[in-house]
């Protein structure tokens, strides 16, 4: 049973000793110990009373619910971009991304991947020279060599805060989410590694980043927010994100509204 591997991965991955976790899940050590090798089998209980210690997102309950032998507690879809959300969701995204037009906003899921983008983000890549949309990584973009990361002026100070930011959710989602390894690449990487240097941690980054963006010869300022979009009982939605970028000054407000009315820069 797969279930007792990932307890155990789970419980390392959270610095958590056998008692520590016993104690918080109101159990006995040794219980848990059986649980981990295999020797006890995990009642739903059991493993909503762990999961609950551990802080597990609804996504991650679900597979310890399949690796113990039962059906998955959360209601969730195949993952088909906004397309897989339910209905309610998809219109609440597209509202959001429409109002903000003609300035840039995106949706993205936790692995960090664009679902969708709004006309004022399509049109600000255009200026880029990037096709920046759908099936995207909104952090490979920003971090990793391209044109993003070229017009960055104060990249230093933007991808420090991104990729801490995304470093914090991948240790909602564990060692296995897709976001875990691509930021354990970054680690290991010679010029993005220095980002995760213990001077340099951070455990809350600001919700509010402000990037100063070159688009040709003209340097543009902007903030970025962050919203995070769930539901209590439906996977998807958990680890969703709106990103939403906002003129900083005029200048950038009048080149904004240009491109986002022209669709070029």
């Amino acid at each position: 049973m797969d279930f007792g591997r990932q307890l155990r991965e789970w419980r390392s991955h959270r610095n958590l000793s056998q008692l520590d976790l016993a104690m918080e899940a109101g159990i006995s050590s040794r219980h848990l110990s059986f649980l981990e090798t295999g020797r006890s089998r995990p009642t739903e209980g059991m493993i909503i009373r762990i999961a609950e210690a551990l802080d597990l997102t609804f996504k991650v309950q679900n597979e310890l619910f399949a690796a113990a032998g039962f059906a998955p507690r959360f209601a969730s879809a195949e993952k088909e971009g906004i397309g897989g959300l339910p209905k309610p969701v998809r219109e609440a995204l597209r509202l959001v991304l429409d109002r903000h037009a003609p300035w840039p906003a995106i949706v993205f899921d936790a692995d960090h991947d664009i679902l969708s983008a709004n006309a004022g983000f399509a049109a600000l890549g255009s200026a880029l020279g990037i096709a920046a949309g759908a099936g995207a990584n909104i952090l490979g973009l920003v971090v990793e060599s391209g044109p993003v990361r070229d017009a960055i002026v104060n990249f230093d100070e933007v991808a420090g805060l991104f990729l801490r930011r995304a470093r914090n959710e991948a240790r909602l989602h564990g060692p296995r989410s897709a976001l875990a390894k691509r930021i354990a690449r970054y680690e290991a990487d010679a010029d993005l590694g220095r980002f995760f240097a213990p001077e340099a941690a951070d455990r809350n980054p600001p919700p509010v980043i402000a990037v100063r963006l070159r688009l040709g010869d003209l340097e543009t300022q902007w903030i970025t927010t962050l919203t995070s979009f769930g539901s209590a009982q439906e996977v998807l939605s958990q680890g969703i994100f709106i990103e939403q970028y906002f003129p900083a000054d005029e200048r950038t407000r009048a080149i904004a509204d240009s491109i986002g009315k022209n669709g070029k820069g």
